[in-house]
């Protein structure tokens, strides 16, 4: 395995970064706000930030796995999803001609219109602001970089940070009976299944261009849901916590769920292109991937977590 070195992490503290942090070979440099706040409305200062980290460490690869992933509070503040998302990435590309850089999207740059998976070739058309920001910074840093890679995964998740499975495990315990949306349908995908296929990008010559990156299968928040509830009610540290029993997880259609920024009916994504550059047949099933995620929470106890836009 050919693996650019040293290789740049941005967003190195946050659920997707800190796995790749843990998991990725050779010299990885972790980049986090406190070395480059993304946030500051000082455009300047991020470009001088970068600038100065490219010139101290002369990486060989940027990964980019910083990201504004508030979906529902985006809506409010499109600038600063804009600045991050869109504004950002294509700064790396500016700035990174003649390194490597590899950056993460999502399957929110469609509208969930069409009833298969999206490919790569699909034409996107976001339905929020999230979307719309993710989307511009695809098309950045394409054009500014022409050996950048993008890969879009779907319903992330990790062992660390907030998501939907930890939100779901919080609520079991405070409430007798919970509403899931039934009727949008996409693939969970975990920070270590991700990990393990930028490794096989390295095996792959780590060609650039657009790719779809999520495990095999599919389901519902719903039935997602209660895959976690009846993991959770079979493990030892967990069983006298649950407040909430299969029977009262209620699926609902979204209709019934109004959220500031809508999303899409159909998340799933298209794969094919992905397994051919890497040479893998059939990927992992969502629920392979992601049993020892859900495990190491439920090993670690109850805890509590954000509130997730989908519950």
């Amino acid at each position: 395995m050919t693996v650019p070195s040293p290789c740049l992490l941005i967003g190195a503290n946050g659920q997707l970064g800190s796995q790749l942090l843990k998991d990725l070979p050779g010299h990885v440099i972790g980049i986090t706000r406190a070395d480059l706040d993304l946030a500051t409305t000082d455009r300047s200062s991020i470009g001088a930030g970068l600038g100065k980290l490219l010139e101290r460490h002369q990486p060989q690869l940027i990964v980019n796995a910083a990201a504004y992933t508030a979906v529902d509070r985006a809506q409010s503040e499109p600038e600063l999803a804009d600045q991050v998302n869109a504004w950002f990435p294509g700064l790396i590309g500016d700035m990174a001609q003649g390194v490597k850089a590899l950056h993460f999207s999502t399957d929110y740059v469609f509208d969930g219109n069409l009833k298969r998976p999206y490919t790569e070739a699909d034409d996107t058309s976001p339905l929020n602001v999230y979307g719309m920001s993710k989307r511009k910074g695809e098309l950045a840093i394409l054009a500014a970089h022409p050996d950048a890679t993008v890969l879009r995964c779907s319903w992330v998740v990790g062992a660390s940070g907030q998501n939907f499975a930890r939100t779901i495990l919080r609520l079991a315990c405070e409430k007798e009976s919970l509403r899931v949306v039934d009727d949008q349908f996409g693939v969970p995908t975990p920070t270590p299944f991700i990990a393990a296929q930028v490794n096989r990008w390295f095996e792959s010559t780590s060609p650039s261009g657009l790719y779809h990156l999520v495990p095999s299968g599919e389901t519902s928040w719903y039935r997602y849901a209660l895959w976690i509830l009846e993991r959770a009610a079979s493990h030892p540290m967990w069983q006298s916590q649950l407040c909430l029993s299969s029977a009262a997880l209620i699926g609902i259609g979204a209709d019934q769920y109004p959220t500031l920024a809508k999303r899409p009916a159909n998340s799933r994504l298209d794969t094919s292109k992905w397994r051919k550059l890497t040479g893998q047949g059939q990927l992992d099933d969502w629920t392979e991937a992601l049993a020892p995620v859900l495990k190491a929470m439920l090993d670690a106890g109850p805890t509590l977590g954000a509130k997730s836009p989908r519950v």
